[in-house]
């Protein structure tokens, strides 16, 4: 068996490294799933069905935005 200490320390460090990044990158993709962000033109609609803004104010939105 393969102790620890029988590794070069760089090689330990870059281990630790890569290890670490994997965790992260498992963690912020299995987040960002169960998360998802409104689109930006569904806002808009459900602030002008809400009377936050009105009619015109969403059209200009909407131009502005692109679409």
């Amino acid at each position: 068996m393969l102790a620890l200490w029988s590794i070069p320390l760089p090689l330990q460090i870059l281990l630790a490294v890569l290890v670490f990044a994997v965790l992260i990158y498992i963690l912020i993709r299995f987040r960002a799933d169960k998360h998802p962000s409104p689109d930006s033109l569904q806002l808009l609609e459900e602030r002008m069905e809400n009377g936050e803004i009105s009619f015109k104010d969403y059209l200009q939105a909407k131009r502005s935005r692109g679409k």
